[in-house]
This record gives C-alpha cells, sequence and structure tokens, in this order.
C-alpha cells in the first residue's frame, strides 16, 4: 500500500482533498440541537378509582388494564402501579416501533376494556421528551443569608425566567419558608386545671341539689300542660270536622261553577281568536286577490288554450285547477317564461296560488263552521253559569254564619294554645 501511494503522488493528493471537502461539507450543513427531538417508545394509561384502597384498585383496575394492553403488538415490557385512587400501566415498546400505531392501537384496546362502573376515563399519556426539565440552574447572591436567597429566588429569578420566550415552566426547589412553633408546658396546665376544677366541683356540689329539685317540680308541671294541649286538640279537631262539613259543600258548588266558566271564557277566546283571523283575511282582501287570479287564469285560457295545446301544454281555467295539478301548472308557467312572458306570470307562482287557494276555499269556511258552532256552545254554558250562581249564593250566605263562628272557636283555641306553649317553652327554658 505504501510503495502504491510513492509511485502515485497525485492519487494520493486527490484523495486527500476529496476527504478534506466532504468533511468540510459534512461539518458545516451540520445541525447542533441542545436537545434533539427524541421519540420514547414508552406509553402509560392512568386509571382512577375514588376511595379504592391499593389492594382494590390492583384487582378492579390493574390487573383489567394489563391483560388487555400487555397483549397488544410491539409491547416488551409492562410495568404497573397501583395506588390509593389510581392505578398505572406503563408500556415500553420496541425501539424501532412507530408510536402514532402503538398510540392508536392502545386508544383501541382501552375502549374496549371492561371497568368497573366507579372507575373514571383511562387517561393515555404518551411519554416524550417535553416532559423532562432541560435545564437546571443553581441561584446564588453574595452577602445574602439562604431566607434572603429564597425570597429573592421566588420574586425576582423566577418571574424574570417565565417571561423569557420558550420557556414553558419554572420550578424552584430549595426554598425555605418562616414558620413558628408553639410548646406548652403541659404540667403547668394540669396545675392549673386541677385548681379550678376544684374548686368549681365545691360549687357545683351545692348547686345540683337545688336543680335536682327544681327539675322535678317542672317535669311535672310539664306533664300537666302537655295534659292540656291533648284535651284542646281534641276539641279543636271537632269542631274543624263541623266546619270542614259546611265548607266542602260551598267548595263542591264553587269548583263546578268555576269549571263552567272557565269553558265559558276559553270559548269566548276561541271565537275571538276565529273572528281575529277572519278579519286578518278580509284586510288582506284575498277574496278579491282569488277573483282577479281566477280571471287572470281564465282569460289566459281563452286567449293562448289553443296555441298551448298545440304544445302539449295546459293552461288552467282556475286557481282550483292550477292547485290540483302542480306539474301541468309548472309546465305552463315554463312555457310562458320560454315565450318571453315572464314579467307577466312572475307573480302567478304555485305556492302563492296554494297560499290563496287554502286561505279563501278551505281555511274561511271552516271559520264560519266554527263560530257557527262556538255561539250555539257559547249560549249553553252562559244559561248552565246563570243557574249555578244562584246556587252558590245561597250557599254563600250559610257559609258565612258557619265562617263566622269558625273564626270565633279559632281564635280561641289559638289563644289557649299560645298560653300553653308559652308556659310549655318556660318549663323547657328553666330544665336548660
Amino acid at each position: 500500500m505504501t510503495k502504491f501511494f510513492v509511485k502515485k503522488p497525485y492519487f494520493m493528493i486527490v484523495t486527500i482533498i476529496i476527504v478534506l471537502v466532504v468533511g468540510f461539507v459534512s461539518v458545516t450543513s451540520m445541525k447542533t440541537d441542545l436537545m434533539p427531538k427524541l421519540e420514547l417508545p414508552y406509553i402509560a394509561v392512568i386509571t382512577t378509582e375514588v376511595g379504592a384502597s391499593p389492594d382494590k384498585v390492583e384487582k378492579d383496575v390493574t390487573e383489567v388494564m394489563e391483560n388487555s394492553l400487555g397483549t397488544l403488538n410491539g409491547v416488551e415490557k409492562v410495568t404497573s402501579t397501583s395506588s390509593n385512587n389510581y392505578g398505572m400501566v406503563l408500556l415500553s415498546f420496541a425501539d424501532d416501533t412507530d408510536m402514532d400505531s402503538a398510540l392508536v392501537r392502545v386508544s383501541k384496546a382501552v375502549n374496549v376494556m371492561d371497568l368497573p362502573e366507579e372507575c373514571g376515563t383511562p387517561n393515555i399519556l404518551e411519554i416524550s421528551m417535553d416532559m423532562v426539565a432541560t435545564m437546571y440552574a443553581n441561584v446564588n447572591y453574595k452577602g445574602m443569608d439562604i431566607k434572603e436567597l429564597s425570597h429573592f429566588t421566588e420574586n425576582v429569578v423566577k418571574p424574570y425566567l417565565e417571561r423569557q420566550e420558550g420557556v414553558a415552566s419554572v420550578t424552584a426547589s430549595g426554598l425555605i419558608n418562616d414558620s413558628i412553633e408553639i410548646k406548652l408546658n403541659e404540667k403547668k396546665i394540669d396545675k392549673i386545671n386541677a385548681k379550678i376544677l376544684a374548686k368549681t366541683n365545691d360549687k357545683l356540689a351545692g348547686a345540683s341539689e337545688k336543680i335536682e329539685s327544681s327539675k322535678n317540680k317542672l317535669s311535672e308541671s310539664k306533664n300537666e300542660i302537655e295534659s292540656g294541649k291533648q284535651k284542646l286538640d281534641d276539641t279543636q279537631s271537632k269542631t274543624t270536622d263541623k266546619l270542614g262539613k259546611a265548607a266542602t259543600q260551598l267548595s263542591k258548588a264553587q269548583a263546578t261553577k268555576a269549571a263552567y266558566e272557565s269553558t265559558l271564557l276559553s270559548l269566548k277566546a276561541s271565537k275571538s281568536a276565529l273572528e281575529a283571523e277572519k278579519k286578518a283575511y278580509k284586510d288582506a282582501k284575498l277574496e278579491e286577490a282569488y277573483e282577479g287570479l281566477d280571471k287572470a287564469l281564465a282569460a289566459l285560457n281563452q286567449n293562448l288554450g289553443a296555441i298551448a295545446q298545440t304544445q302539449g301544454i295546459t293552461i288552467p281555467s282556475s286557481v282550483e285547477e292550477a292547485v290540483n295539478n302542480p306539474d301541468e301548472y309548472n309546465k305552463f308557467i315554463k312555457w310562458m317564461q320560454d315565450a318571453g312572458y315572464g314579467d307577466q306570470v312572475k307573480d302567478l307562482k304555485l305556492s302563492t296560488l296554494k297560499q290563496v287557494y287554502n286561505a279563501v276555499k278551505v281555511r274561511i269556511p271552516q271559520i264560519d263552521t266554527e263560530l257557527s258552532n262556538l255561539n250555539i256552545e257559547i249560549k249553553a254554558q252562559e244559561a248552565i253559569v246563570k243557574e249555578l250562581n244562584k246556587k252558590v249564593s245561597n250557599l254563600d250566605e250559610s257559609q258565612n254564619k258557619t265562617n263566622s263562628a269558625g273564626l270565633n272557636a279559632a281564635v280561641e283555641f289559638g289563644a289557649g294554645k299560645s298560653k300553653l306553649n308559652s308556659a310549655e317553652t318556660q318549663i323547657e327554658n328553666a330544665q336548660k
């Protein structure tokens, strides 16, 4: 090899130049990146189960996820963690695995997993370099102690770094916070409590006997009040039953009257609505418009009917005929437009004819029929209501007398109950 290069020096020089050129081009075109984009072959699946212990999470969640996800194509290793309230499965794939396809397969497997109803929706997390901190920095300031340095880092350094372009988040660690610890002398507290308790017990011993005697008297008084309340309730119940029977008759009559009056008002409201609708049609002069359209179609049929027939076109002689034969009518309109009469027939749209026809030939006759029926029903209802008013008037007079007696009784019952309740309240306060 040495002899070859010695005998051919030009070949050696050219070879060296080529190597240098290729090296120079490679070095200048090479990109440098502090954190190159890497695709990590890991996917984590996290599922929550609120209130569950690690053992229950392992049985309900972790084992189900392991059995479902561990058989996926490309999975090399399955690592699981069961903790309070959640379980996590970490899937490790082969280095050459397409992670986008793997994510789709994992998502499909998660969708068909049979998890308990109390479990939350599984969260799929693709592990990437973006989740790892890209830079760590130490903070030091000459002349500051650890407390001052912590305050400086939290309020100056951290906000400054967060404002820089490209920074996603900044986390500070190693800071200290001020705290106060208070320790009590248990022995001194126990001595003070003992002195207070001794003095209190002496005073309570004498008062306890008096309180017990008073409690017995209060209990007897309370029993007497309960007996009086029971008697008053029985009397009030009997009186209320008597008043209720009288009121029931009047209520039934008033309810019947109100029902008929409500029906009468409803009929009158329906009549007013129909009259308003008919008036609206009259104000819009739909009947005159219908007659005008009828005459226009009849004139067109008379003047152009023969010509149209030669071309297979039928001109309707009335609005009703046009509505009943929409296909023939549309052909006629198109024929007129093709013949240059578009302006003359632009207002003769089929939808317009249908609206006018339905209003004049269908709806207005319906309204007239309904108004006639409503007038008959209204007269019948008015006669019934008139008779009911007479009956209710007689019952009202009787009820007024009954109510007056009932009110007097209710006042007496209320006053008696008020006195008993007041006495009972005073007894309960005394017992407390």
